[in-house]
């Protein structure tokens, strides 16, 4: 994990994840991981995306919360990625 400011990570890097991996829903530590970011950042970013209806998430337990691509985000990532 990085030390300092936040590297940036765009909506095209988490939606990626989203849209190519098998898996149908992740949690944030999860992205963090992949895109080398703290948990924290990931989330807001996340959060961010859920905001703008591009992903959805669920609070399936007192501290957990699983996010998923809705086709809004999958659309916008099919728009944006050349």
């Amino acid at each position: 994990m990085t030390r300092g400011p936040e590297p940036e990570i765009t909506d095209i890097d988490i939606l990626r994840h989203f849209v190519v991996s098998p898996d149908p829903a992740f949690v944030a530590s999860e992205i963090a991981e992949e895109l080398d970011v703290t948990t924290e950042g990931a989330r807001h970013q996340m959060n961010n995306l859920v905001d703008r209806g591009l992903l959805s998430r669920k609070k399936p337990g007192q501290r957990t919360v699983i996010y998923w691509v809705t086709s809004a985000g999958r659309e916008y990532y099919a728009e944006n990625v050349s």
